[in-house]
């Protein structure tokens, strides 16, 4: 599941820059395969980055989740366009975007999420050995 689509993303970028970005036949239209393709791959980016803490796809999506799947979109056909030239700001806002992703992988930002949105659960990778107050040492006490 997208967390954008195609009427959301013309929030934040321009028709116009649109069909600059996608299309490659110079036909003066919007090609949707790039840009489902460019939603794609930023929804899978942002996942890659929640797995750990929530429950994904997010449904319904937090507005911040929107704006960063936007951002990154948008990043994502400007990349297949100009690789080598980039423009500095798109290269500003995507890493700010993986910036927010890091803080909600690491606490620092809470996604306003109800817990019938989430499994209400915390994924650990901590085990047994991991604990400093284990069972044994606590029993002994």
């Amino acid at each position: 599941m997208a967390y954008i689509d195609y009427n959301k993303l013309t929030q934040y970028i321009d028709e116009k820059e649109l069909i600059n970005l996608t299309d490659d036949e110079n036909i003066g239209m919007v090609e949707q395969s790039k840009i489902d393709e460019a939603i794609n791959s930023a929804t899978n980016e942002i996942n890659s980055y929640l797995q750990d803490k929530y429950t994904i796809p997010l449904s319904p999506p937090p507005q911040l989740i929107i704006d960063i799947c936007a951002d990154i979109t948008i990043y994502n056909l400007y990349k297949r366009r100009m690789r080598l030239n980039m423009p500095e700001s798109i290269i500003n806002i995507y890493n700010d975007a993986i910036d927010k992703l890091e803080k909600i992988r690491k606490g620092m930002i809470v996604l306003n999420i109800s817990q019938t949105e989430s499994s209400g659960f915390i994924k650990i990778n901590k085990t047994e050995n991991d604990r400093i107050f284990n069972k044994d040492l606590l029993d002994s006490l």
